[in-house]
């Protein structure tokens, strides 16, 4: 064999032997793209978990925000109408002649306000006198002989907080007996 033969031969083998460890290299770098893949597909998977929970969180976080409030509001409406049926007492059981006085005066004027503050809170009150009983809004505490099941006389009005009632009436009504 001439030393060219010879010479061709080793770089053939070098050459199978380089293409060999390409091959090789090409293998790891396809087992490694698969790893990265995989990892890649993980945190995708983690990241929309991650997202959703943060959604439902600040969904839920909103929700109990709005309950809170509406807690609040119905605990303060309920006191102020404690307020409101003594101011309403005071002004009906008030002589005629006190009716001109200044501190009458401020009695009706602090009566409306407080009036005016809950309706701009979304709360209604609802007289009832001469109405039939509806036992969804009417608390009877008291039956007389008379037209049947109507309303003669409310000790409280009933109101609304929204569309929901926050207090019924107490009324004494006719029996029809």
């Amino acid at each position: 064999m001439t030393q060219e033969e010879k010479d061709e031969e080793t770089l053939e083998q070098e050459l199978e032997n380089e293409l060999e460890n390409i091959k090789e290299e090409e293998k790891e770098l396809e087992t490694d793209i698969s790893k990265i893949s995989d990892e890649i597909n993980i945190l995708k998977d983690s990241l929309a978990r991650a997202q959703a929970d943060y959604h439902n969180l600040v969904k839920r976080v909103e929700r109990d925000k709005a309950d809170m409030w509406s807690y609040i509001t119905w605990n303060v409406v309920v006191r102020l109408l404690t307020f409101v049926d003594n101011l309403e007492r005071l002004i009906s059981a008030t002589p005629e002649e006190q009716k001109q006085t200044p501190l009458f005066e401020w009695i009706k004027s602090t009566h409306s306000g407080i009036i005016k503050t809950l309706e701009t809170m979304w709360v209604k009150s609802f007289d009832s006198l001469l109405q039939e009983v509806d036992t969804d809004l009417h608390e009877v505490m008291s039956q007389l002989p008379g037209k049947e099941w109507i309303i003669i006389q409310e000790f409280e009005k009933w109101y609304k907080l929204h569309d929901k009632v926050i207090r019924h009436a107490k009324v004494i009504v006719w029996t029809g007996e």
